[in-house]
C-alpha cells in the first residue's frame, strides 16, 4: 500500500512539474535553421570521431509522425546531435552520417547534478571487476595524452501532451527541449 501511494505521489509530482510549462509559446518561438548545411554533412563530425573512443550520440527511434512548423519528421531511426548554430542550439537528426533535418532546441538548460547517476542504470560490479576498472583507470591516466576520451553521458526522454510531443535530449550537462505538434491539423 505505501508502495502505491508513494508511485502516486510520484506522477503527481511528474505531471504537476510539467503542467506548469507553455509549450504553445515555446513552439512558437523557436526559430528554425534557414541555412543549410553543406552536402547535408555535420561539419564536425571528423572532430567527434577523433575525440571519443566510440559514437557520442544517443539513438532516438521516433514511431510516429513529428511536426515542427513547415517540417515533417518520418519515423525512423536517427542519431541526434546537439550543435550550436549561429549562436542558437540546435539538435541534428542524422541517417547514416547525413543530416536528415535540423530542429532548434526551444529551452536550453543545465542538467540537475547527479541526474544520471539517479535516472539510468548503473553497472553493479564484482570485486574481481573493481579491481580491473581500477588498474585499467591507472593505465589510462598514466598513457591517457593518446587515449580517446569516453563520450559524455546522454539520455532521451520522450512525454506526450494533448497537442505536442515533447522530446527532452540530456546531453553532458545540457537540457535541450523540442517541442513537435501531434497533428498539425
Amino acid at each position: 500500500m505505501k508502495r502505491l501511494l508513494l508511485i502516486l505521489l510520484f506522477i503527481f509530482i511528474q505531471t504537476s512539474s510539467f503542467a506548469d510549462i507553455d509549450y504553445e509559446s515555446l513552439y512558437n518561438n523557436a526559430e528554425p535553421f534557414t541555412s543549410k548545411l553543406y552536402n547535408n554533412v555535420d561539419p564536425f563530425e571528423d572532430e567527434d570521431a577523433l575525440k571519443y573512443a566510440w559514437s557520442p550520440y544517443p539513438l532516438f527511434r521516433s514511431a510516429a509522425f513529428l511536426y515542427f512548423k513547415d517540417m515533417k519528421i518520418e519515423p525512423g531511426y536517427y542519431i541526434l546531435t546537439p550543435r550550436t548554430l549561429k549562436d542558437k542550439d540546435y539538435i541534428l537528426f542524422k541517417q547514416n552520417g547525413k543530416v536528415q533535418y535540423i530542429v532548434p532546441s526551444a529551452k536550453t538548460e543545465q542538467t540537475p547534478l547527479n541526474f544520471y547517476e539517479a535516472n539510468t542504470p548503473q553497472m553493479k560490479k564484482t570485486k574481481w571487476q573493481k579491481f580491473a576498472f581500477g588498474v585499467r583507470d591507472k593505465f589510462y591516466e598514466i598513457s591517457g595524452d593518446s587515449m580517446r576520451s569516453a563520450p559524455p553521458k546522454s539520455l532521451v526522454n520522450v512525454d506526450v501532451e494533448v497537442s505536442f510531443i515533447i522530446v527532452i535530449m540530456y546531453y553532458g550537462e545540457k537540457k535541450y527541449t523540442m517541442v513537435f505538434k501531434r497533428n498539425p491539423y
